[in-house]
């Protein structure tokens, strides 16, 4: 507000205000250690004109087809101005943050994660209370309260863990390290969790598709002669790999099922979270979730890959049919790895229901963390537990 107000005295139609605002600003700059809005507008006036200058291309626009516009109008500069700005903070506050070994973690999984939907509809409708709320804020900067906190508070005199007694017991321990949870099955919940909510989607979704006739593709292309206008065609739906039959069969390696790899493609003794295929064009896609900590999303997708490229090669170079792998990441506080977007997108499932599907996983997969959370000092745990979905 105070940038505006600067931005709109400097710009003003009165020339003794113009002058004013001079002179405070010339008085303003030589303040070294008292923050004023003068100082601030001047540095982003600066980068602006650089930036009108000099532009930049920074979408998937062709060069020179970006829109340019080296002179706009006063609010139109307002607003580049206020932009500006707000970046410059958000750079210090990135800075100041890679400072913090505790709170800066989310820096390790910034670009590899999609944060956590903090909007005020999907606090409302999303199935996120209070209790929940604070977990996963305290989750994103490491202050959930654990043994190695409470020993480094003075709490506790040690910061061992209750189930596995490993000497650090920290959040990430607790979450996603702990052989004890790991062998009690409270990690395959959460990722069955997660999971079945995956399959729910993918079912619904080849349903529809299975039902719709099967589209040939075109064979060529209406050239509009010289002179003549040519008919507005109705914009064409998204369409992905799976529009491509209309015969996709999927399986999932949830405990209802406990399927085998479909024998016709392949013989193989590997179970993939999610297995797709199609008869009619010979291709099986292969999904394959894992829930990890954010931290640790690059090194899980690595793992998984170094399992399941060889099942993938074996496909192509054995058989008739064309394998696709695809490794989606789910974390554990509730930040949805990039992948799960692309994957489903690249399925051919409409953005409007993806954008739910991420919403309902992060959510899935925060609950799930939070009832492990509150369980890490009992031994007790119902390994028939039902999987969380979000209509409970």
């Amino acid at each position: 507000m105070q940038l505006v107000k600067c931005e709109l005295l400097q710009n003003s139609t009165d020339s003794d205000i113009r002058e004013l605002y001079k002179s405070r600003a010339v008085r303003n700059a030589n303040l070294t250690r008292v923050w004023k809005a003068t100082k601030l507008l001047s540095e982003v006036e600066a980068e602006v004109d650089l930036n009108l200058k000099f532009p930049v291309q920074n979408s998937t626009l062709g060069i020179g087809f970006g829109k340019f516009n080296p002179k706009p109008t006063i609010s139109q500069r307002r607003k580049l101005i206020t932009s500006k700005a707000l970046s410059f903070s958000e750079q210090k506050r990135v800075a100041h943050s890679a400072t913090l070994k505790q709170q800066g973690s989310w820096l390790q999984w910034a670009e590899t994660a999609v944060p956590f939907d903090f909007s005020w509809k999907n606090l409302i409708w999303g199935g996120i209370n209070a209790d929940l709320f604070k977990f996963i804020l305290a989750s994103s900067v490491n202050w959930a309260r654990t043994p190695n906190l409470m020993k480094l508070w003075g709490w506790k005199k040690t910061a061992s863990c209750c189930l596995c007694s490993a000497e650090n017991c920290t959040l990430h321990h607790i979450l996603s390290n702990c052989p004890f949870a790991l062998n009690n099955t409270r990690y395959t919940w959460r990722h069955d969790s997660v999971l079945f909510e995956i399959h729910r989607v993918l079912s619904n979704f080849i349903q529809e598709i299975n039902n719709l006739p099967l589209q040939k593709a075109r064979s060529h292309i209406s050239f509009v002669p010289a002179g003549h206008v040519g008919v507005h065609k109705q914009k064409q739906l998204h369409k992905g790999f799976l529009h491509k039959a209309n015969d996709w069969k999927i399986l999932a390696d949830l405990k209802e099922f406990n399927y085998v790899f479909p024998p016709e493609i392949v013989p193989t003794s590997l179970r993939p979270d999610i297995v797709i295929w199609s008869n009619q064009l010979k291709q099986v896609h292969i999904v394959e979730l894992t829930c990890p900590a954010e931290e640790g999303m690059d090194s899980a997708q690595l793992r998984k890959e170094s399992k399941y490229l060889p099942l993938v090669e074996h496909i192509s170079s054995e058989s008739v049919w064309s394998a696709n792998l695809f490794t989606i990441m789910v974390g554990v506080r509730g930040f949805i790895g990039v992948s799960v977007h692309k994957t489903f997108r690249a399925f051919g499932i409409p953005q409007k229901i993806v954008s739910q599907l991420s919403r309902n996983l992060a959510t899935i997969a925060a609950r799930c963390s939070y009832a492990i959370y509150l369980s890490a000092n009992s031994t007790n745990w119902d390994k028939d537990r039902a999987l969380i979905n979000v209509d409970q």
